[in-house]
């Protein structure tokens, strides 16, 4: 009390105890507000996806579930409003979730989440993988996560090196392990993109609950085991055989044909998201529906390129790039 009483006139005295613990704090290498910040922002972002991969999971057991595969042979060339036109549409016309690969994860979950709290609500976003380049890198996971991804959609191939099937579903456990320690859900892409042969794998929905995939591509329609979707080339008769095999829900592969933003700086909603539009209704209707004539095949790449190489090296090709 006395060191209180002795301040000079004019000036405000400080309590010692109160001064020296705001000293001692001070020279405390803290946290500062700023990081405190940016803990919040990623813990909030990552309690959303973990909300949407909840609802993925719930979403996928319905009849008739459709996960919209976007795919862009440049997709670094790709402007943010072509890519917004396209996300929209996957919203609007009804799918379930976006399959993208990594490179569009980051721009599909920032408009998707612009939907929030409205009617209807943000897609999942799920990032497709190659098995091999998880087992290799199981942190990519953490990385799609924090790009605003709510899955993880593992593609690979039986004809690859896994030593016997064993192999195969160990490996495939350690992917979706990684994806889970990441809050991300999973889904099983077996023979997605197979050169050869049909896609999907035959035991898929029966593989996938083993290793704690939330779905899976597979050829036929299959009792118990996870949610089975087949993949769809988005014809008209490719849709009538899934539908005879039992197959509900699909994949729709390469929803606008390798050319994500075509026509989107002349129209909007620009022709991508027109034919995404029409795909994702066709694919939700009861009945045959007439699809427009613009579905199907691969595409013309807007650069006049071969498009199908360029399908060929992302779905075949990732882990050598």
């Amino acid at each position: 009390m006395s060191r209180i009483m002795s301040a000079k006139p004019g000036h405000v005295a400080k309590p010692v105890a109160q001064s020296t613990w705001r000293a001692q704090q001070s020279a405390k290498p803290g946290v500062s507000w700023r990081s405190l910040l940016l803990l919040l922002i990623l813990h909030v972002r990552a309690a959303a996806s973990l909300a949407i991969g909840g609802a993925l999971g719930r979403e996928l057991a319905k009849a008739r579930p459709v996960v919209v595969h976007v795919w862009d042979a440049k997709p670094a060339e790709l402007q943010r409003y072509a890519i917004d036109d396209v996300s929209m549409a996957c919203r609007e016309a009804g799918a379930t979730a976006v399959l993208v690969g990594p490179e569009l994860v980051e721009a599909v979950a920032k408009e998707q989440e612009l939907a929030r709290g409205n009617f209807p609500g943000p897609l999942p976003v799920i990032a497709d993988y190659a098995l091999k380049d998880l087992v290799e890198s199981p942190e990519l996971c953490a990385g799609a996560a924090k790009l605003g991804a709510s899955a993880i959609g593992i593609r690979y191939y039986e004809e690859e090196e896994w030593g016997d099937a064993g192999g195969l579903e160990e490996a495939l456990k350690q992917a979706v392990a990684a994806a889970e320690a990441s809050s991300l859900a999973a889904i099983l892409l077996g023979e997605f993109g197979a050169a050869a042969g049909p896609e999907g794998v035959v035991g898929g929905s029966d593989l996938a609950a083993r290793v704690g995939a939330g779905a899976a591509l597979t050829r036929g329609g299959e009792e118990g085991g996870a949610p089975a979707l087949g993949c769809w080339d988005g014809s008209e008769e490719g849709l009538q055989r899934l539908r005879e095999a039992g197959i509900g829900g699909v994949v729709v592969k390469n929803a606008c044909r390798g050319d994500l933003g075509r026509g989107a700086h002349l129209k909007s909603p620009s022709p991508a998201a027109t034919l995404v539009t029409k795909l994702v209704k066709a694919a939700l209707s009861k009945g045959s529906k007439k699809i427009w004539a613009g579905a199907g095949g691969t595409g013309l790449a807007s650069d006049g390129g071969d498009p199908q190489l360029a399908a060929d090296r992302y779905y075949n090709n990732r882990d050598t790039r």
